[in-house]
């Protein structure tokens, strides 16, 4: 009989546990951060503009006459998260765009306006919210040649 009781109150006690478990709450900010879910990168490229939200052209150099160039990624598996288009120039970080991904497939585009000074090789990652690299490309900003004055001139021999 006593074997009962303490059975009883046992489960009685065990009973009673799932309420303290409830009244226990966990604060926000201990609870586990989010991790990026892997995507897919299916296009990153150079142009000189985007019409339609498609790139105009693919471009891996771009002469100092022109100043702006536009960065196009094509991602796939990656909505709602947040991607960042990191511009670098001589290893230095000039320009983050963040990028909010909408939709399983999520085009997207950044523009830069260069200083004609600026020559050199540029680099443009994709980079998640963790800071871990999606994608990489790189264009060279050349110097325009300079045109000499004659140089629509055909060179003849002299005549007899």
């Amino acid at each position: 009989m006593k074997a009962f009781f303490m059975a009883m109150a046992v489960a009685g006690l065990g009973g009673a546990w799932p309420a303290l478990a409830t009244d226990t709450t966990v604060p926000p900010s201990t609870a586990p951060a989010a991790v990026p879910i892997p995507g897919e990168v299916t296009r990153a490229l150079f142009t000189h503009d985007i019409k339609d939200l498609e790139p105009v052209d693919a471009i891996s150099t771009l002469a100092n006459d022109r100043t702006r160039i536009v960065y196009f990624t094509e991602i796939h598996d990656m909505a709602g998260q947040t991607v960042k288009h990191r511009w670098e120039y001589n290893g230095k970080i000039i320009l983050e765009v963040p990028i909010k991904v909408g939709t399983s497939r999520w085009r997207a585009y950044s523009s830069k306006t260069l200083l004609p000074a600026w020559t050199g090789d540029w680099k443009v990652s994709l980079v998640d919210a963790a800071g871990g690299t999606l994608s990489v490309n790189t264009f060279t900003y050349l110097e325009k040649p300079e045109e000499t004055a004659n140089s629509s001139a055909v060179a003849t021999s002299p005549g007899p």
